[in-house]
C-alpha cells in the first residue's frame, strides 16, 4: 500500500521529481567525480613530486667532525663514520616499503685536479638490487602484531631515478664502469670536455679517469666530480660503505597526531595513537621505520621539500572537498525549493490524508519517503555521470588514459556518493515537510490554509 501510494504520488508530479533527480544528480556527479579525481590525481601528484629528489638523508649516528674550508667540507679519516652498502636493501624491508620511490648512497671526497681541491661524488647511477624475502614481524606495544610480507624480486635504484630531472651531455656511467661525469661548473672552469682523460689524485693516489659526460642539475653537484660508487670506495680505500643516503619516499602530510609524535618522541605515545601512527605513512613514521632497518643510520627529513609537498597536496584536496561542498549546498537549497512548491500545490490534499486520520508523523514519513527515493535515484544516476566525468577530466586535462583509466577506491566511492545523495534530499526535504505537519486540515479542505 505505502509502495503504491509513494509511486502515484512521484508519477503525479512528474516534473517536480524530474527537477528533484536533476538537482540531487548533478551535486552526485560533482561529489564522485571530484572523490575520484582527488584519489586519483592526488596519489598521481604525489609521485611526480617525488620525481623532484628525495625528502629523506640517512646519515650514520655517530656524525663525523667536518671542517668546512673554501666551500669544501673535510674529514679526518679516523673521524669518519659510514653505514654499509650491502645493507641498502633493507630499506625496502620497512613497514612501508612500497611508499619508497627510490633511494641513492653517496660516498665523496675532496680530491685533488690540476693543483686544485673538487669533490669527488661516488653513487649509484642505476643499480637493480635484489631485495631480501622472508616476513617481518611488526609489534606493538598494545600486543597487537603484523606479519608483512617483503616485496619480492628486484628494484631499480640510483640517481637515474631519484633526480630524473638531471641532463647528462655525453652519457651516463654504467655499473662498475671507472669514468666520471663533470659538473658543468668545474668543466667550464676547467676546460675539460667529453672524450677527455683526467687525472685525480687522493692521498698520494693517481687515477686517470675518462670524462664519459657533463652533468648540468641546477645545484651543488654541478660543482662536484661524480664517479661510480665501486670506483670511489676503491680510491677512497673504502670498500662497502657509504656516508650518506638519500632517500625518496611517498608520505602522508603531517597532522595533529604526526606533529605530536615529532615533538614528544613516538615512544611516549599512547599505544594506539602509536600503532595508528606507526601504520600510517608519516614522513615521520617511514624514517622511524629506516632507522629500525639500519640500525646505524641516522634519518633527516628535507622539510623543504617534504613540507612543500605536503602543504601543496592538501590544498589540492581542500580545493576539490569545498567544490564539492558548495555543490552539495546548491543542490539541498534546490531540493528545498522544489518540495516547498509541492507542498504549496498538495495542501489539500495533505488536509485531507489528516482529516482521514493520518498522524502528522506519518503524513512527514510519506514526504521524507519520496525525498529519500529520489534522492537515491539522483545518486546512481549522479555516480554513473560522475565516473564519466572523472574519466573525461582525466583524460582530457590531466593528460592520463581515459576510458580504460583505473579509477581507485571506486566502489568506496558509491556508497558515499549515494548517501551524500540521500543525506542532500533529506536536508532539503526537512523544512517544508515540518511545515506540511504543521498544516491545519479545516483551514487547508476550506482552502484558506
Amino acid at each position: 500500500m505505502l509502495g503504491r501510494l509513494l509511486l502515484k504520488s512521484l508519477w503525479r508530479q512528474k516534473s517536480r521529481t524530474l527537477l528533484v533527480l536533476l538537482s540531487v544528480g548533478t551535486a552526485a556527479t560533482l561529489i564522485s567525480a571530484f572523490l575520484s579525481i582527488a584519489f586519483t590525481i592526488t596519489e598521481r601528484m604525489a609521485q611526480e613530486m617525488r620525481s623532484f629528489g628525495a625528502n629523506i638523508i640517512l646519515v650514520p649516528k655517530a656524525e663525523p667532525l667536518e671542517v668546512e674550508i673554501a666551500g669544501l667540507k673535510y674529514v679526518a679519516p679516523e673521524e669518519a663514520a659510514y653505514l654499509d652498502e650491502p645493507d641498502l636493501a633493507k630499506i625496502k624491508t620497512i613497514f612501508w616499503r612500497h611508499n619508497i620511490v627510490s633511494f641513492a648512497p653517496f660516498l665523496s671526497r675532496v680530491v685533488q685536479f690540476q693543483g686544485r681541491p673538487v669533490l669527488l661524488v661516488g653513487t649509484w647511477f642505476e643499480r637493480e638490487i635484489s631485495i631480501p624475502e622472508g616476513k617481518r614481524l611488526f609489534s606493538f606495544a598494545g600486543g597487537s602484531k603484523r606479519e608483512v610480507a617483503t616485496a619480492k624480486g628486484t628494484f631499480r635504484a640510483g640517481v637515474r631515478s631519484l633526480a630524473p630531472w638531471w641532463q647528462v651531455e655525453g652519457r651516463w656511467l654504467r655499473e662498475g664502469e671507472e669514468g666520471i661525469l663533470l659538473g658543468s661548473a668545474v668543466a667550464r672552469a676547467l676546460k675539460v670536455g667529453v672524450g677527455s682523460s683526467i687525472p685525480l689524485s687522493y692521498e698520494g693516489k693517481l687515477a686517470l679517469v675518462p670524462v664519459k659526460g657533463i652533468v648540468r642539475t641546477g645545484g651543488s653537484e654541478e660543482d662536484q666530480i661524480l664517479a661510480d660508487l665501486e670506483f670511489t670506495q676503491k680510491l677512497f680505500s673504502l670498500p662497502g660503505k657509504v656516508d650518506k643516503i638519500q632517500v625518496s619516499a611517498l608520505a602522508t602530510p603531517d597532522n595533529a597526531l604526526a606533529i605530536r609524535a615529532n615533538r614528544i618522541k613516538p615512544a611516549k605515545l599512547s599505544p594506539q595513537d602509536y600503532e595508528t601512527w606507526y601504520c600510517t605513512p608519516y614522513l615521520g613514521s617511514i624514517i622511524y621505520q629506516l632507522e629500525e632497518a639500519l640500525p646505524n643510520a641516522k634519518g633527516k627529513a628535507i622539510r623543504q621539500v617534504s613540507e612543500a609537498e605536503g602543504a601543496f597536496l592538501a590544498k589540492m584536496r581542500l580545493t576539490l572537498v569545498l567544490i564539492a561542498a558548495v555543490a552539495l549546498f546548491v543542490a539541498s537549497l534546490a531540493v528545498m525549493a522544489t518540495m516547498v512548491a509541492a507542498i504549496f500545490e498538495r495542501r489539500q490534499e495533505i488536509g485531507l490524508m489528516k482529516a482521514l486520520g493520518a498522524e502528522r508523523s506519518q503524513v512527514g514519513f510519506l514526504f521524507l519517503l519520496e525525498g529519500s527515493v529520489s534522492g537515491l535515484l539522483g545518486g546512481l544516476l549522479g555516480y554513473g555521470a560522475g565516473m564519466a566525468l572523472a574519466r573525461f577530466l582525466l583524460a582530457r586535462t590531466f593528460s592520463m588514459a581515459g576510458a580504460g583509466v583505473a579509477l581507485p577506491l571506486e566502489w568506496v566511492i558509491l556508497p558515499c556518493t549515494l548517501l551524500l545523495a540521500v543525506s542532500v534530499a533529506l536536508l532539503g526535504a526537512f523544512f517544508p515537510v515540518r511545515e506540511a505537519m504543521r498544516l491545519d486540515p479545516v483551514r487547508t479542505l476550506r482552502g484558506i490554509g
